[in-house]
Formats: structure tokens, C-alpha cells, sequence
């Protein structure tokens, strides 16, 4: 005889493992953990350094392989779903043109920590955290962008914030 107790720990179970395969892929920890001890330590080196565009596939400078055949030949032992997640990450990071490190840097440590904890985003739109002023129109007027480099930069933060990992609050 089923117990509603036991029917209920079985729905818990099931919710509970949903949620955690529906949990995103963080590409800065992936690259940190499987990629930068033989690589460069922070992603965007790697990209700009051991890596190039050729139209829109990303291949390695020294090979001229694509990257997607090289990882899916085995090389960082990647899942399909991670490998989909670190090329995707680098040709991000590619097509950026290093735009953070160029106007950003100089005051901000990284985009990752800038827009994970000092903004929130809010019907697709970010706002800083404390003050909740909407990002595109500050950066307007801020940082020394051009105008076409703020669409630009606002996809590098909203790309950070759409690839953070879910807190855990079950605990």
C-alpha cells in the first residue's frame, strides 16, 4: 500500500532533481576548473591568445582546427553540453574585443564579479544592485564608451548574469 508520505518524499525527489539538471552551466567555473591549468588562468587570455575567429567558427591559432572538434575529440573531456557552453563562452568572449578589459578594467576587477554581484537583471533589462539605476543608460555616460559600445557591454554583463549558477536555497 502506498503511503502519502512515502508519495510525497518520491514528488520531493523528483522536483528536487529536476531543479538541479535544470541548472546552467557556469563557463567561468567550467574553464577554471577543467581548462586553466594547462591554459591561460582567466578565459579571455586563452580566447584572444590561443585562439581566432575564422567568420563565426572558433578555431585554434596554432592548429586551425575548430575548437568544437578539438574538445569533441576528447581534449578537456568535456560533455557535448559543456563543450556546447566553452565554445559558445570563447566566441563570446571573442567578439567582445576585449571591450571590458579596455574601458572597464581599469576600475572594475572583472566582468564576472561587476555584474554577479553589483547588478540585478529585471525583464531583461540590468539595474545596479544598490543604486537601481538602469545600466544602459548609465553606461552612456559612463566609462568612456562609444555609442556603439554600449550594446556591446551590455551583453558582455547580461551574458554573466544569465550564466551564474542558481544559488542553492534548499538547505
Amino acid at each position: 500500500m502506498w503511503r502519502p508520505s512515502f508519495c510525497a518524499g518520491v514528488l520531493v525527489l523528483i522536483c528536487w532533481g529536476g531543479a538541479a539538471a535544470a541548472q546552467p552551466i557556469d563557463p567561468h567555473a567550467l574553464y577554471e576548473e577543467g581548462c586553466a591549468e594547462c591554459h591561460a588562468p582567466h578565459a579571455g587570455d586563452f580566447a584572444f591568445d590561443g585562439l581566432e575567429l575564422l567568420g563565426n567558427t572558433l578555431v585554434g591559432k596554432t592548429s586551425g582546427r575548430p575548437l568544437s572538434v578539438f574538445l569533441e575529440a576528447g581534449h578537456g573531456h568535456l560533455s557535448p553540453a559543456e563543450i556546447e557552453v566553452m565554445v559558445k563562452f570563447l566566441s563570446d568572449i571573442r567578439q567582445s574585443g576585449r571591450l571590458f578589459l579596455k574601458k572597464c578594467r581599469i576600475c572594475h576587477s572583472n566582468a564576472k564579479e561587476l555584474a554577479r554581484h553589483g547588478l540585478v537583471l529585471h525583464d531583461d533589462k540590468l539595474y545596479g544592485r544598490y543604486t537601481g539605476r538602469e545600466i544602459a543608460r548609465f553606461l552612456a555616460n559612463h566609462g568612456r564608451l562609444e555609442p556603439g559600445e554600449v550594446a556591446i557591454m551590455l551583453n558582455v554583463l547580461k551574458r554573466q548574469m544569465l550564466s551564474a549558477p542558481v544559488p542553492d536555497n534548499r538547505n
